[in-house]
């Protein structure tokens, strides 16, 4: 178990340095458990009960009694979990958010797991039966970074048989998971069912699984450490990027997609790629949790994905607040020392006036002439997600009057005037 020592001596993790050990109960999980406080690392032992099993009880009493003996920082978190949606994704997801607090109360960044050798050759498996890219293709990596805090896997290149002879040799106690022998999990299956066949093929099975990963582990850093540069503020410049070579291309979207927490495989990455190089100015792609990809002329960035009530309300002199929660103010008069006032002047007009969203065929009055509203917003390249936020003041008549930090008609005459502001109430003269 010295590497487990090296690869810490690597991060420059000193002994004092509070180190947070997800610890199931299992065998994995208490020889890492073990390791380390018998080398004298200061460790919090965090456990989690899914309250799946009658013996979810036993591995808390396990890790309670193995914690209070040796007096270690230890914590016990029930998780309630709908069963009818994913359960990994969702108790993996939950396991991670509760990890990360307990790193923040120790004021530590350093959260360790027991991946072994037999997880890594599983999610290669699973990574290439579903697809994914060479990051993902790699498997399970020793050390990873993710919102400020460094996850460490020091039993990575460690097989499930080499921890249990260091269990049974230390005489470290542990409990077997029962549903680690099911079936109807796809990781189990291919545990039970294909990991056996192929070890059978070559015996050193796992070890070439372990050659195969630092091989693409190596590749696929250097790759990303360059691509990182491309993304500034969660922006990528498309002109910037499409100068380089596909596999930097690629890997950028992907990390693009890994920091907003998106599934991904290698079809979309081609897809969002495809739209990088089209022509059009303007476009969004859904992705999953509800999040969408914007390419906006030259930016791409990807955001929630917001849905907008149409607003087509009419203004009464005075505040107005709008169904998005805007405040136009409409007075007969004010100071114009406030540079957020405008100023309208007009012969004629029908009022009420409406506050609405842009509608096709909007048409913008000049002195020289007319033009179509949406062909202004291709002239000022404005992304379309700001577009469809617009705000439009007309007349009853659907004449525009003004939209804010875009356009003011100036083409209505100059007998009467009125005041608007969007945003705070100004007094009234």
């Amino acid at each position: 178990m010295n590497e487990i020592n090296v690869l810490l001596s690597n991060l420059k993790i000193e002994k004092k340095q509070p180190l947070v050990i997800a610890t199931s109960g299992g065998v994995d999980s208490m020889v890492l458990l073990d390791y380390l406080y018998t080398n004298k690392y200061n460790i919090i032992a965090v456990h989690f009960n899914h309250q799946t099993r009658v013996s979810n009880k036993d591995d808390e009493t396990l890790i309670t009694n193995y914690c209070n003996a040796r007096n270690i920082k230890h914590h016990i978190i029930s998780l309630t979990i709908n069963k009818k949606g994913n359960f990994q994704a969702t108790a993996r997801n939950l396991r991670y958010y509760h990890l990360k607090a307990i790193a923040r109360k120790y004021k530590t960044k350093f959260i360790l797991t027991a991946h072994h050798l037999d997880d890594l050759a599983e999610t290669v498996l699973i990574k290439i039966t579903r697809g994914s890219n060479l990051y993902g293709y790699a498997g399970i990596h020793n050390v990873y970074n993710e919102s400020g805090y460094t996850f460490v896997r020091p039993l990575l290149s460690y097989s499930k048989k080499d921890i249990i002879t260091y269990a049974k040799d230390n005489d470290i106690k542990y409990l077997d998971d029962i549903t680690n022998f099911e079936t109807n999990y796809l990781r189990n299956r291919y545990r039970h069912t294909i990991i056996p066949i192929l070890k059978q093929e070559n015996p050193q099975f796992l070890n070439k699984v372990y050659s195969y990963h630092q091989q693409l582990a190596k590749s696929a850093n250097f790759i990303r450490t360059y691509s990182k540069k491309f993304i500034t503020k969660g922006i990528i410049k498309v002109d910037e990027l499409l100068k380089e070579d596909i596999v930097v291309v690629e890997t950028t979207i992907a990390m693009l997609l890994e920091k907003n927490k998106i599934e991904f495989s290698y079809e979309i990455i081609n897809k969002l790629i495809t739209i990088l190089k089209n022509d059009k100015p303007n476009i969004t792609y859904n992705l999953s949790n509800n999040k969408v990809f914007v390419k906006a002329y030259n930016d791409v960035y990807i955001s929630k994905k917001i849905t907008i009530d149409e607003i087509n309300e009419p203004l009464d002199y005075g505040i107005n607040i709008l169904p998005n929660m805007k405040i136009i103010t409409l007075l007969k008069d004010a100071s114009l020392d406030n540079k957020e006032i405008i100023k309208i002047c007009y012969n004629k007009l029908k009022f009420p006036l409406i506050a609405r969203h842009r509608e096709d065929g909007d048409i913008l009055s000049f002195k020289y002439g007319s033009k179509k509203l949406k062909n202004l917003l291709i002239d000022i390249k404005m992304p379309i997600h700001l577009r469809n936020e617009l705000l439009i003041i007309t007349d009853s008549d659907n004449t525009i009057l003004w939209i804010p930090n875009v356009y003011i008609n100036e083409t209505l005459g100059s007998k009467e005037k009125i005041f608007l502001k969007i945003g705070d109430h100004i007094n009234d003269k």
